[in-house]
């Protein structure tokens, strides 16, 4: 009789595998093969649950995504209005645990060609969407004068930033970078901002 396998259970320990192999080996040694290794079994523990490496790659962003939408609650968690706006930005501006590589992915996701597949390039289209609606309703709140129009602005910021991070992650420390995007806040809402973190 074969052995029941949780499966929302199986794809947490693919995506935490997938993510231990991107941290020790780098993005571009995540593969199915890889993973399964880290796991300790075959390539069909693996793609019995996902197909592909991209796959793969959009399995940890998921889990991740959860984890990260758990802390940027925490974060915003008391705050109104301003105060809102302003501790998401800093808090998208950390860099803690497994960001670096969680970031790395998602650039590797973000380059993936039409070959990746229609499901992934749904998930990766709603998913983009899904962090600029988020910047948008926090702009509202914030009361800035054009939400839709400064969470275009905050998105590309943000998605620059974490670009930025890993092309030169000496030079863009956390703070660095939260004291530059809070710099665009200010200038949506019509006040200059405080100069260089320098």
């Amino acid at each position: 009789m074969p052995i029941e396998v949780d499966e929302a259970r199986r794809l947490d320990e693919i995506a935490a595998a997938t993510i231990q192999v991107a941290r020790d080996k780098g993005v571009r040694s995540v593969t199915i093969r890889a993973v399964a290794a880290r796991l300790g079994g075959s390539t069909a523990m693996v793609t019995n649950y996902v197909s592909s490496r991209s796959a793969l790659m959009v399995n940890a962003l998921r889990r991740t995504e959860e984890e990260w939408g758990q802390e940027m609650d925490n974060a915003l968690e008391g705050l109104v209005g301003e105060a809102r706006l302003e501790a998401a930005i800093t808090w998208m501006c950390t860099t803690q645990d497994d960001d670096e590589v969680m970031r790395r992915l998602l650039m590797e996701i973000a380059s993936e060609g039409p070959e990746a597949g229609a499901a992934i390039e749904e998930i990766r289209t709603a998913t983009s969407r899904r962090y600029r609606e988020e910047l948008r309703t926090l702009a509202a709140e914030a009361g800035l004068p054009d939400p839709a129009l400064s969470a275009d602005i905050l998105h590309l910021v943000m998605r620059g930033y974490w670009l930025t991070t890993l092309e030169d992650p000496e030079s863009w420390p956390d703070e660095r970078g939260a004291h530059a995007a809070l710099a665009v806040v200010g200038l949506l809402r019509g006040s200059p901002g405080q100069g260089s973190a320098d």
